[in-house]
C-alpha cells in the first residue's frame, strides 16, 4: 500500500510529473535507512515548545552536542551543520511563535496513520494543544514542523497541512475535543515562516482525496528503475 508522509504529499501536489515519480519511487523504494535527518534539531526544539517557550536550554544544549559530536563523514558533516542550522534559524522565529491560551504537549514518536483511496498519509504531529472552548467542550489542535529547503511551503500547501492535521484529530481523537483550524500550524523552519491554520478544510480534503487516487493508480507502474 502506498505510504507517505503529509509533508511529501503536499510536496507531490505541487510537484511536476517528473519530481511526482521520484517523490512515489523513493517512497516504494527507500535507499538504506539512516534515521531521522533533523533528529536532534526536532527533539530540541519540541521541548521547547512544549515548555510553552519557556526552556529555551534545550537549544543551547543540542548545539554544544552537535559542536562535539564527531564527523568523520561527508554526511555525518551535513547532518550536523542542517541540525545547526535549523536551530538557529528557530531561535530567530521565537517572537513570531504564540502559545498564549493553549497548553501543549509532547506528541508520540508514532501515531496512527489516515487512510486516503487506498494510500496511507503519516501525519504525525510535533505538538499537541489544547484550549477550553468558549461554547462548547475543549479545543485540539497541533503544531507540524517542516525543515526542507528544497521544498518550500506556501499559502496553498500549508493550508492542506492545517487541513490534513484537523483531519488527523477528527479520525483518532473524537473524544478529545473539537479540532481548531488556527490550532492546527506549520512552523517552517527551514523557510523561518509560520504559517497559521485554516478554517475552510472541505475543498482541501476533496484535494487531498484526488491527489490520493492519483497516487494509487501511478503507484503500480513505478519500478526501482523508472
Amino acid at each position: 500500500m502506498p505510504k507517505l508522509s503529509v509533508n511529501k504529499l503536499c510536496e507531490y501536489t505541487g510537484a511536476k510529473a517528473t519530481r511526482q515519480r521520484q517523490i512515489l519511487r523513493d517512497q516504494k523504494f527507500p535507499g538504506p535507512f539512516k534515521g531521522m535527518f533533523y533528529r536532534e534539531a526536532t527533539e530540541a526544539i519540541t521541548a521547547c515548545l512544549a515548555s510553552s517557550l519557556e526552556d529555551l536550554e534545550p537549544l543551547s544544549r543540542a548545539v554544544r552536542q552537535l559542536e562535539q559530536m564527531p564527523a568523520e563523514k561527508v554526511g555525518t558533516q551535513r547532518r550536523i551543520s542542517a541540525n545547526l542550522d535549523a536551530i538557529e534559524a528557530f531561535q530567530s522565529m521565537l517572537d513570531e511563535i504564540s502559545l498564549d491560551g493553549v497548553t501543549p504537549t509532547l506528541a508520540a514518536n508514532s501515531a496512527p496513520l489516515l487512510q486516503f483511496q487506498n494510500v496511507q498519509i503519516s501525519v504525525r504531529p510535533e505538538i499537541l494543544l489544547t484550549a477550553p472552548g468558549k461554547k462548547t467542550g475543549a479545543l485540539i489542535g497541533s503544531i507540524k514542523l517542516h525543515f526542507s529547503r528544497s521544498f518550500c511551503l506556501d499559502g496553498e500547501t500549508s493550508g492542506l497541512v492545517s487541513a490534513v492535521l484537523q483531519e488527523w484529530h477528527r479520525t483518532h481523537q473524537p473524544n478529545e475535543g473539537m479540532p481548531s483550524g488556527s490550532m492546527c500550524y506549520v512552523i517552517d523552519v527551514g523557510t523561518k515562516r509560520v504559517w497559521p491554520g485554516v478554517k475552510s478544510t472541505t475543498a482541501r480534503m476533496k484535494e487531498v482525496t484526488s491527489q490520493c487516487q492519483n497516487i494509487a493508480a501511478l503507484w503500480p507502474t513505478i519500478t526501482e528503475k523508472d
